[in-house]
């Protein structure tokens, strides 16, 4: 059985993410956490969707079964559910940027994806179909909120790069997701003129399809170049994707974005050897200026930056930075692919030099 891809489980609720299969991993995630040395809670999320409310129920109602204890954090954006998993495990129902008759579930521990060792170890008890624990070991749930704690920890990290946004305007573009939840409110905390669109949590996504793209983004693009802000953000579904467009209205490029974020952490470190973390998809543009910046570019497969990270760091290195396009990781904030962070501290990097004046750098 092979239920994981590039980013977790997804596909139709019909078919794929079912109710059934949902249990069936909550209470292979749970196994995972009793039989580990670590916290043996879960922590359970999910997005916007219509069918992310039954899917977390399944998914407790798996991990309960398995002996957890869990810890309901509801609708929230995936890097936030990832920081609640800090010390413990988490399961986030998410399909991220697919269309909505689509869900999919993430999990993680520590902060971190799960690896495919850990993968596989779930494959496998969802294979096998284990019972539940005796009766008397059943776990108990509560309701806990983290999104005050993780905004507030986002705007703290972000606040070491850049310059105070002071009345920066910038043009946020939800996409109907959960990052309505957290980077509009990031960047206020920071001092951001904040407008923004599509900013209603909606599981159908009316104002535009989840994914941004240079199509998808029409009006982002058109409400910035007719305004004055300084520049734009698009996020998907569970913001854990940013796009950013320049005040013409331009998308800026996935792999630009990519670069000026990785040799500035290059820059910042005080590694002997600082290492960007990138994946072959991604532009030698990257190594360009990570190598300009005085650092070294290692690439792993696509969705395994979490292992990539893992293998420098067990080699000795200092990971400052982790992307792939649209997704990035902030390794000195959390192992968690988190595009609020990334909105918050291209906004810093904004108000600094200006978008121009970043761009420049790299022509």
């Amino acid at each position: 059985m092979e239920l994981f891809g590039t980013a977790g489980i997804r596909g139709s609720v019909r078919t794929d993410v079912t109710p059934t299969l949902a249990v069936a991993v909550g209470r292979a995630v749970a196994r995972d956490a009793v039989e580990g040395a670590r916290d043996s809670t879960v922590v359970v999320g999910r997005d916007g969707r219509t069918t992310g409310e039954t899917l977390a129920a399944a998914v407790e109602a798996g991990a309960l079964s398995g002996g957890a204890t869990v810890d309901r954090v509801g609708v929230v954006p995936t890097p936030a559910l990832a920081f609640a998993s800090r010390g413990r495990y988490g399961v986030m129902l998410t399909a991220s940027h697919n269309p909505p008759g689509d869900n999919g579930i993430k999990c993680f521990v520590d902060g971190v994806e799960f690896d495919r060792e850990r993968e596989g170890a779930v494959e496998r008890r969802v294979s096998e179909d284990a019972p539940p624990v005796e009766w008397d070991a059943w776990g108990d749930s509560r309701d806990i909120d983290v999104l005050d704690a993780y905004r507030s920890a986002v705007a703290d990290y972000a606040r070491g790069f850049g310059a105070p946004l002071d009345g920066l305007s910038v043009v946020v573009d939800c996409g109907n997701g959960v990052g309505a939840l957290a980077t509009p409110a990031v960047l206020r905390a920071l001092g951001a003129s904040v407008e923004t669109l599509h900013a209603n949590v909606d599981g159908h996504f009316p104002g535009r399809e989840s994914k941004p793209t240079p199509e998808s983004l029409t009006t982002l693009r058109r409400y910035v170049a007719d305004g004055d802000a300084a520049f734009g953000i698009g996020h998907d579904g569970d913001a854990d994707r940013i796009v950013v467009v320049d005040g013409e209205g331009a998308v800026v490029h996935e792999d630009t974005v990519l670069a000026i974020l990785a040799e500035r952490y290059v820059r910042a470190s005080d590694a002997a050897d600082p290492v960007v973390v990138t994946t072959p998809n991604a532009s030698a543009r990257i190594d360009e200026r990570v190598e300009v910046a005085g650092g070294q570019v290692e690439r792993v497969r696509l969705g395994a930056l979490h292992e990539g990270i893992a293998r420098v760091r067990n080699d000795g290195g200092t990971v400052v930075f982790a992307a792939e396009p649209w997704k990035h990781v902030h390794p000195a904030f959390g192992g968690w692919i988190d595009a609020v962070a990334s909105a918050a501290v291209v906004a810093r990097h904004v108000a600094s030099e200006g978008l121009a004046g970043l761009l420049r750098r790299l022509r």
